[in-house]
């Protein structure tokens, strides 16, 4: 097995709509075998909407401050530095309440199933 270098600056963004968007720096498609790993930036006033998954999801912040909301209405605030589990099942959003955008890094352990990673891959280019 070789290292593989992703620079940031040759990944595409996707448009995930709704003030999102989405770089995908790893998975299976260019090597990855037991992770995803992107970095996705939320627009100010701006959220993902409630969804699970059957995977564990790491955030790490790396700009701005932002929410992870519960559908049981839990929320964790995260400034930048921070980082949050979020474990297989928990029904969840990442939410913007500030007047700046925020860039987060995920990870995916194990891998985004092939129906997930396809749905990101098919997100228009920005």
């Amino acid at each position: 097995m070789n290292i593989k270098l992703i620079k940031k600056e040759n990944v595409e963004v996707r448009d995930f709509g709704e003030g999102l968007t989405l770089s995908i720096l790893l998975d299976k498609k260019n090597g990855a075998k037991n992770l995803d790993l992107g970095t996705v930036k939320i627009s100010a006033n701006s959220a993902t909407s409630m969804h699970v998954r059957d995977f564990e999801e790491v955030i790490y912040m790396l700009e701005g401050q932002g929410k992870v909301k519960t559908v049981n209405g839990d929320e964790y605030i995260l400034n930048k530095g921070d980082c949050i589990l979020i474990p297989p099942g928990v029904k969840h959003c990442h939410a913007n309440d500030s007047e700046k955008e925020l860039e987060q890094l995920y990870i995916f352990a194990p891998q985004a199933n092939e129906k997930i990673q396809k749905s990101l891959r098919d997100l228009p280019i920005k």
